[in-house]
């Protein structure tokens, strides 16, 4: 199993791709997720990170779901504009349910700020 902070580190430096035009290569893995929002200037910020058993899936349910704010920012977009402004990073971890927390722990340091549409602390194991 991979670090918490490995994992950060890892999927942070991943380059951003298009959630409007690369959802169909997202891995169909169970990993960690980001999703970024692009500005006019070219930056990126990251608003929300998820876990998933298929990731590839789960970033599809984005765009159509109304459960969580994060689902229905992102349909907003994709009615919008298609999506163009958003973007997303993957990373395939089979302990995404226990890292999850750790990560958006360190992402928030690393990043000075908390992703907005992470409206809870994200799952963790007790580890010894």
């Amino acid at each position: 199993m991979m670090m918490a902070s490995n994992i950060c580190q890892q999927l942070m430096k991943k380059i951003w791709r298009s959630y409007a035009n690369d959802l169909d290569n997202a891995s169909e893995d169970e990993g960690i997720y980001t999703i970024g929002l692009r500005f006019r200037n070219g930056r990126v910020q990251y608003i929300y990170v998820g876990h998933a058993d298929d990731m590839h899936e789960r970033l599809g349910k984005h765009k159509s779901g109304n459960k969580q704010a994060i689902d229905k920012f992102v349909k907003k977009e994709f009615r919008r504009n298609g999506g163009q402004d958003l973007r997303i990073k993957w990373k395939t971890e089979p302990d995404h349910m226990c890292v999850e927390g750790e990560y958006l722990d360190c992402m928030a340091r690393k990043l000075g700020y908390w992703p907005k549409y992470n409206m809870q602390d994200g799952n963790r194991c007790n580890r010894r």
